[in-house]
């Protein structure tokens, strides 16, 4: 049996991360089903628990092209919760991404805790004809730490 991300980790942080990749994909999926597209958007946990949905505008629009700087606006939420930090206890960043091995768009949830854990959810989806949409399970990765780059995961092996 191998080691799960999971093991090791204490419970309200185990309950942080799962309540922000759940209600992540819920808000992404919800926005694929009524608009067919999603824009970048953070969900954060904070201290006292509460979650909050944190978003920012495309600063360049280009009416003409209906282009939005996406990546831009990834840059622009990291740096809001690396500013509002301190009122928070994790943070997800929840974008629409493509997956080029598997040809498929995908949700990407990506959890940081201040104790510094950081995972990242991936979800593809797929649309058919028939305007369905199916989410096939979603898997995690190891993610950077953004908002808590200096902060020492806990359930982490000591390096010497």
């Amino acid at each position: 049996m191998s080691a799960s991300w999971r093991d090791g980790l204490p419970a309200e942080v185990l309950a942080d991360i799962d309540t922000l990749f759940g209600t992540g994909l819920g808000v992404a999926q919800e926005q694929l089903a009524d608009h067919g597209a999603f824009l970048p958007a953070a969900l954060v946990t904070t201290h006292d628990g509460g979650l909050r949905l944190v978003v920012v505008s495309p600063d360049d629009l280009d009416a003409e092209a209906a282009e939005v700087n996406v990546d831009g606006m990834i840059e622009d939420l990291y740096a809001t919760l690396r500013q509002e930090r301190g009122d928070f206890r994790a943070v997800a960043v929840i974008s629409d991404i493509f997956l080029p091995e598997e040809d498929a768009d995908a949700i990407q949830i990506a959890v940081e805790h201040s104790t510094g854990v950081a995972v990242s959810a991936i979800q593809p989806y797929h649309h058919d004809d028939d305007g369905k949409w199916s989410y096939p399970d979603p898997f995690v990765d190891p993610q950077e730490r953004l908002v808590w780059p200096d902060a020492v995961e806990e359930a982490g092996p000591a390096e010497g």
